[in-house]
Parts: C-alpha cells; sequence; structure tokens
C-alpha cells in the first residue's frame, strides 16, 4: 500500500501425548495423563519504512482448544515493533510490546531440565505482553553494544520445582524419591534489565559480556521457582592463523529456590511438609584449543568446569567437576 507493506501469516500448531503414570503427587497410580492443544492464529501486520526509522504494527489473533477438556479461547496479542536510528549507527533506539500464546511439551521442558518425570501437565502458556525498550550501536568500529529494559506478564508459566517424596506408590519406575522435577505453573510479571558488549578485532578475534537482572512477581507469591534474579556469562573465540584455534566460555548463575515435600494420603497437596531449599550461585569455567590439519581433519582439547566448581543447577544433582576432553574431526568429501 504505498510506500507500506502489508503481510499476513497464519498458524496451525497441535501437541498433544500421553503419559501412562499419574501424578507424583497422587498416592496411588490410577491412571494416566493424557493432554491434546490446538492453536490456530492469524498475524496481519503493516510495515512502514523511512531513513533512520522502522514501524510494525500488527497484532496476534489466536483460537487455542484444550482437546481434552473441549474448551477453547481466543486470545489477542500485541505485535508492535520500532526502531529509530538516533545517531548514525552510533545510536539506535528500539522497542516494542508483543505476545503469543506459547505451546508447551515434553520435548521443550526435557531439553532445559533432564530430570523430569513422565508425569507432567503439559498446558500452553498465555504471554500476554512483553514490552521492551533499548539502546544499540556501534562505539567503536569494532566495539558494540546492546541495552535493554523489559517487563513482561504471562499467565500459566511453567516453573521446575523437585516432587514430592512418594512412600505410597510401588509403581517400580524410580522417579518418587524426591529426586525429580515436576512443572508447576504460574502467573508471573518480570521486570528485566539486560546489557552485553562485543568486540570484534579483524574476524580473527570476538569477545563478548553480558548480563542480566530479573525481578519476579507471582500470583501465588512463592518464589518463582528454580529461575535466579542474576545471570552472566563471557565468551571469546580466537582463529591464531590458519591453523590453530582457541575459545573459552565463562558464566554465572545466581540464587535460586526450590522446596522438597513428602506425600501424606488423604491430605492436600498444599498441607504436604514441606523444606525450603536455597541453591547457592555458582561459576563456571570452559575453553578449548584446536588444529587444523587440513579442510577436513581438526584435532582438538576441551576442558570444562576449570574451576572444579561442584555446584548443583538443579536441587540433588551435582555436575561432574574438572573435565578434559580430547578427539578429532573428520569431514567426509561425499
Amino acid at each position: 500500500m504505498s510506500d507500506e507493506a502489508f503481510a499476513i501469516g497464519a498458524k496451525v500448531d497441535y501437541v498433544g501425548g500421553e503419559f501412562e503414570n499419574a501424578s507424583v503427587n497422587d498416592p496411588t497410580n490410577d491412571q494416566g495423563i493424557s493432554y491434546g492443544h490446538l492453536q490456530v492464529g492469524l498475524s496481519p501486520g503493516l510495515v512502514m519504512r523511512r531513513d533512520d526509522f522502522s514501524l510494525n504494527l500488527g497484532v496476534n489473533l489466536v483460537y487455542g482448544m484444550n482437546l481434552e477438556a473441549s474448551e477453547g479461547n481466543f486470545y489477542i496479542y500485541p505485535a508492535i515493533k520500532a526502531s529509530y536510528r538516533v545517531l548514525d549507527e552510533t545510536v539506535i533506539a528500539y522497542g516494542g510490546v508483543e505476545g503469543e500464546l506459547r505451546q508447551n511439551s515434553y520435548y521443550d521442558f526435557v531439553e532445559e531440565n533432564t530430570f523430569v518425570s513422565p508425569t507432567l501437565s503439559i498446558a500452553p502458556t498465555d504471554s500476554q505482553y512483553n514490552a521492551y525498550i533499548g539502546l544499540r550501536g556501534q562505539l567503536l568500529p569494532n566495539l558494540s553494544y546492546n541495552l535493554k529494559g523489559s517487563y513482561t506478564a504471562e499467565n500459566n508459566s511453567p516453573l521446575f520445582k523437585l516432587n514430592p517424596q512418594n512412600n505410597f506408590r510401588d509403581d517400580e519406575k524410580g522417579y518418587y524419591y524426591g529426586n525429580s522435577f515436576e512443572v508447576f505453573y504460574d502467573d508471573i510479571k518480570t521486570i528485566g534489565v539486560f546489557g552485553e558488549l562485543n568486540v570484534d578485532v579483524n574476524r580473527n578475534f570476538t569477545l563478548g559480556i553480558n548480563a542480566e537482572v530479573y525481578d519476579y512477581n507471582t500470583e501465588t507469591d512463592n518464589p518463582a521457582w528454580n529461575l535466579p534474579n542474576l545471570k552472566g556469562s563471557l565468551f571469546m573465540d580466537y582463529q591464531i592463523g590458519e591453523k590453530w584455534f582457541a575459545g573459552a566460555n565463562l558464566f554465572y548463575v545466581g540464587e535460586r529456590e526450590d522446596f522438597t515435600t513428602v506425600v501424606v494420603q488423604n491430605v492436600p497437596v498444599s498441607e504436604y511438609p514441606a523444606t525450603l531449599i536455597n541453591l547457592d550461585s555458582f561459576f563456571d569455567a570452559n575453553a578449548h584449543l584446536g588444529y587444523r590439519v587440513d579442510n577436513q581433519l581438526s584435532i582438538f582439547v576441551k576442558a570444562a568446569n576449570i574451576a572444579n566448581n561442584n555446584y548443583q543447577r538443579w536441587a540433588n544433582y551435582p555436575v561432574q567437576g574438572f573435565q578434559i576432553l580430547a578427539g578429532a574431526t573428520y569431514k567426509f568429501d561425499l
């Protein structure tokens, strides 16, 4: 339309499955868990671009159906993004307000936490809006930055917490000893601040550092289980001549909270005996060095958890200490 562009997208998204066993919160394992969620959506949008300014005005229209419960809801989400070049490439202001009905799956949960039990409640997350504003640009020809503040509101946001110890179960599945995790859904409002610096020198050396700070407000007034308030990382890659290459990454994760419970028969889940768990913050450092023999053969050595920090990423699961790995890779010319 004139100098503007109009686009419309469509999607159909379905996830479904079943677990043979009941939730670990149930004293008896008398029935499994089935789930099925279907989403149908349209996303019309208008894109306006000028020399120093761009604006995307859109909306996400989604109808989500819980097929097991035979019910559905209609959702309207904003899809607005804008950017403005304040000082050429030095200062670019940007912002937006976006939302979505985010489909969750067992696969996604396992990818994030490998210790979840196969007895989860699978449901989508109503991400009402993610409002953000920031500045990015080039301080120097080889030094870029990005600063962003955000405020998000999510209903039915998934959190990981320890499954209870259930001494009444005898199905021999091995995940009801307080050694696995369930998904707990809560409504969460989050204030976040993010900052990063990136250095790129002649494409042979790259260095980046970033930090994130969050403040959570949950509908249940509980902590945001297993979510840290502070995260940071530093990474480096160096191409040493034509043959040698090296790299390192360091990351920090702040304190997190969880709690452990014990199942009691004929008592509501909220009244199970519980003990709060505080997981310490941790720092991890890793590095690698490699040599390219030719275009097909490379040899390498990697070191992980160099500080030999025996931290717990998840409660009751300490990571391995210092590790070293050497090997070779070969690219076949097929």
